[in-house]
């Protein structure tokens, strides 16, 4: 197992409000000496949050590549951790790099995708379901929510009270088809949290199901809209039976297509 240290690359506009989206990584393995690093296409969660117009989308994509370019040009120079915090502490732009952190790696390429996933694409998408999920609802339900809230038979209940539990929960969607069903779209990471987010929502879902809001039966309907293989692990393995458990309905990206459907026929 070889030794090797971490950075993220940030997109933060404004170090006063300290607020910044992931937007790529390098990864040095100290020996044998290797440096990866890469940069995200989807700058999706950045346009959002920041308001980016046009031309700052486009001066962020020339930034990140030229950073890019910079660090595979530069890999002789950054052989240690102190070599690699040193250029980060370098960055005087919108695009900073996160203190250097441990990383035991076993095989380079693999590891360093496994955290790009993590640390990068599930950062992003993951922020996204939580302030834009038409943004990650898969092509064809979302193509359907968006016709049927058209015709007012999907609408937008915003932040509800779970009974009992008193906690709030935040249901972008809802439809009628003899119950009331709450939609929620989210993004299970590749790791254990996975199991700690699905034991919350299951308890949600299980008061939800069993204490009516304002006279009506209600359930709530969790649809995973992004699972890589170790994404999909997690969710067969935890996520799956405790919901299975705890009666909420569970939407897989294989089964969107069929759910649209569904939704189509029964909402009234």
């Amino acid at each position: 197992m070889a030794r090797g240290f971490y950075s993220v690359v940030q997109y933060c506009p404004d170090r006063f409000r300290a607020e910044a989206v992931n937007v790529g990584l390098v990864l040095l393995c100290v020996d044998p000496h290797a440096v990866r690093v890469r940069m995200t296409g989807n700058h999706d969660r950045a346009r959002r949050l920041f308001a980016v117009a046009k031309p700052e989308l486009k001066n962020l994509k020339l930034a990140t590549h030229g950073l890019r370019n910079r660090i595979e040009t530069s890999t002789d120079e950054l052989r240690s951790c102190e070599q690699l915090a040193a250029f980060a502490a370098s960055r005087a732009n919108d695009l900073r790099l996160t203190e250097p952190r441990l990383a035991k790696l076993d095989d380079i390429d693999a590891d360093f995708e496994r955290l790009f996933v993590q640390l990068v694409e599930q950062h992003s998408t993951a922020a996204l379901a939580d302030a834009a999920p038409a943004e990650v609802l898969p092509p064809k339900l979302g193509e359907v929510f968006y016709r049927l809230q058209q015709a007012r038979k999907i609408w937008q209940p915003g932040v509800i009270t779970v009974p009992v539990y008193k906690r709030k929960l935040d249901i972008p969607y809802a439809y009628r088809n003899g119950v009331v069903n709450l939609v929620k779209p989210h993004v299970f990471p590749a790791t254990k949290r996975a199991e700690t987010q699905a034991a919350t929502l299951a308890v949600n879902g299980d008061l939800i199901r069993k204490h009516p809001i304002d006279g009506e039966r209600q359930q709530l309907i969790v649809v995973s809209t992004q699972e890589t293989p170790q994404q999909a692990r997690e969710v067969s393995d935890h996520v799956e039976p405790l919901f299975a458990e705890y009666g909420v309905r569970l939407i897989r990206p294989q089964d969107a297509d069929a759910f649209a459907r569904e939704v189509e026929q029964s909402a009234h």
